[in-house]
């Protein structure tokens, strides 16, 4: 039941401040083009940037970076009711970009979420994909050199 209201509490709190992306994308996602660069030197962009923004690298190669923290303050407390419970943990926010070479060329596409792992082990995913968060990741892949 509280579950229940705290989504339905959210999607209320969401339809009254939609924001419209940035982009149109063919993935739905954020995504940029990185002309003349390489998967490796687009991925040490990608977690470098990730770095300056205080996230944590918890995977990187030149194909994926994702990158993350723990979430804090209220946001923390919305997410871990929407996803977990009291016994829970603490709600992580993650971004995966992939990264593929073509044509000279890098293309990167993001993927955002946050979870939380449940008492027995079990973790509870949700995507973010409102514009507010697509346009901050497109934004950030547009300040590193993205088209």
């Amino acid at each position: 039941m509280r579950k229940l209201l705290v989504t339905t509490s959210l999607l209320v709190l969401a339809a009254c401040q939609t924001v419209q992306p940035i982009k149109t994308t063919a993935s739905g996602r954020p995504e940029a083009v990185f002309a003349g660069e390489t998967s490796e030197s687009v991925s040490n962009k990608i977690a470098a940037g990730c770095m300056s923004k205080g996230l944590l690298i918890k995977e990187s190669s030149s194909s994926m970076v994702v990158c993350g923290k723990t979430m804090e303050g209220g946001e923390a407390v919305l997410a871990q009711m929407l996803v977990g419970n009291s016994y829970s943990t603490t709600p992580e926010k993650s971004i995966r970009f992939n990264i593929v070479s073509y044509d000279g060329s890098v293309r990167v596409a993001a993927y955002q979420w946050f979870e939380s792992q449940m008492a027995f082990g079990q973790v509870n995913r949700q995507e973010l994909n409102s514009g507010n968060h697509f346009n901050d990741v497109q934004n950030f892949l547009y300040s590193l050199g993205g088209k």
